[in-house]
Formats: C-alpha cells, sequence, structure tokens
C-alpha cells in the first residue's frame, strides 16, 4: 500500500511550539524612545530680547504712573470774596513732579462752599491758601491797598496769606521827634500783589484790622509805609 505524502525536506527543520509564538512576542516589543532634538539658538535669543523688552515697558509706565498727580484746578473764574461751588473745580493731572501747595484732587469737596481768597483764574491750579472759610474782609478786618516803592516790600516773598507786618516809616518835613508814628507797626496779612502801572512799584492789598485801616491809609498816602514778612503763625 502507498500513501501519498510529500515527504519532509530536510532543509526545512520542523516547528516547535515556541517558535510559532515568537512573531507574536515580537510584535509587543515598544520602539525605542526618540532623541529630543537641537533647539535654535536664535529662538532662544528672541526670547531673552522679548522678555526684558516687557519688562523695559512695564518700568516705564510704572514710572510715568507713578509721577502723575491729579490736583484741582478752576474750572470757571471765581472773583476774591466770591463762594466757591462744585461747577467752579476740576481736577487736571500733573506729570514729572507736582506742586506742594496744590490741593489735591481728593480734597475737591472740602473746597465747596468756602470762599476765594484771591482771584481764581479760569485752569489755574488752585493753592491751599487759595480759599478760606470766612468772607473777606471778615467782620471787624479791612482791607487796604498800598503802593509801595522798590525797597519798600520784600516783593517775591508777600504770597496770599502771609503774615506781614506794616511800619510806619518818619515824615520827611516833620520833626521826628514829634512824628509819634514813626516806627509803629501793624500786622496783616497779604490778600495779594501786582506790579503797579509805573513798572517798578507794586501793590499790595493787605488785610487788617479795621480801627487801624485809616492810620495806614494816612501813612499810605504819605509815601511812609513799609512792609516785613514775618514766620507764620
Amino acid at each position: 500500500m502507498t500513501i501519498g505524502t510529500k515527504p519532509r525536506s530536510a532543509g526545512s527543520p520542523a516547528r516547535t511550539p515556541h517558535q510559532k509564538a515568537a512573531p507574536a512576542a515580537a510584535s509587543g516589543t515598544p520602539p525605542p524612545p526618540r532623541m529630543p532634538g537641537r533647539r535654535n539658538p536664535k529662538w532662544i535669543a528672541l526670547g531673552i530680547v522679548a522678555l526684558c523688552l516687557g519688562g523695559l515697558l512695564s518700568y516705564m509706565i510704572y514710572v510715568r504712573v507713578a509721577s502723575e498727580v491729579a490736583v484741582v484746578a478752576a474750572a470757571h473764574t471765581v472773583y476774591r470774596g466770591e463762594r466757591v461751588e462744585q461747577s467752579d473745580l476740576t481736577t487736571i493731572t500733573l506729570r514729572g513732579g507736582s506742586l506742594p501747595q496744590a490741593v489735591p484732587a481728593a480734597k475737591l469737596t472740602d473746597l465747596v462752599g468756602k470762599r476765594a481768597g484771591f482771584d481764581l483764574i479760569e485752569g489755574s491750579i488752585i493753592p491751599v491758601t487759595a480759599i478760606v472759610a470766612d468772607a473777606i474782609p471778615a467782620e471787624g478786618r479791612t482791607i487796604v491797598g498800598l503802593k509801595l516803592a522798590p525797597g519798600r516790600a520784600p516783593g517775591n516773598l508777600l504770597l496770599p496769606s502771609s503774615l506781614v507786618r506794616l511800619i510806619a516809616l518818619p515824615a520827611v518835613t516833620d520833626d521826628s521827634t514829634t512824628d509819634k508814628l514813626a516806627g509803629s507797626s501793624f500786622v496783616g496779612r497779604v490778600i495779594d500783589q501786582s506790579p503797579a502801572a509805573d513798572g517798578t512799584s507794586i501793590m499790595v492789598n493787605v488785610d487788617v484790622e479795621a480801627g487801624a485801616a485809616p492810620t495806614i491809609a494816612m501813612l499810605a498816602a504819605q509815601d511812609r509805609i513799609a512792609i516785613v514778612r514775618d514766620a507764620d503763625g
């Protein structure tokens, strides 16, 4: 009897169970890790530059904001002695510094209802000495106007509300021994000052006691007044 089977080739060894499972085990092996690529130095440099520029810009904005100060200004002209209304005031921003005597914007409402110590021109910054609580002149006080020749007053120091003394000078023709007013002094506060029409003298308005006003006016008419400024009390 002959069995029709194909003889196994001598060069093909028989497969074992371990050899059949080998391909399945090989297919589940994880791939090797990828090596990271090199970073571009140009992008790193650009990132550093951008970071520095951002920091510089932030600093410039901070410096600008820190140097800005909001202060009170006159929205409309208010004349000396007039009552200040809310609509008369506004705020403006100062850059690069501030005025020590300017009223901060946060205190704007504190000025409403008070009176102008001197003329407040529209758009001008309002100093703290420009607003007073009482009318000008107050009861028992009088404002006298003086025309002073050069050397009779410290012109650059006669700021509004400055405390001053009005000194009576000796008469030119009378005997100084009979001049009882010579050397007398009267205390007052400056309201304002302005150049006189002659271009050399100054005009000064001074708030003084009402009882002394006639004597001061007489001395002023005789050109016998000099002003000295004292420390504000």
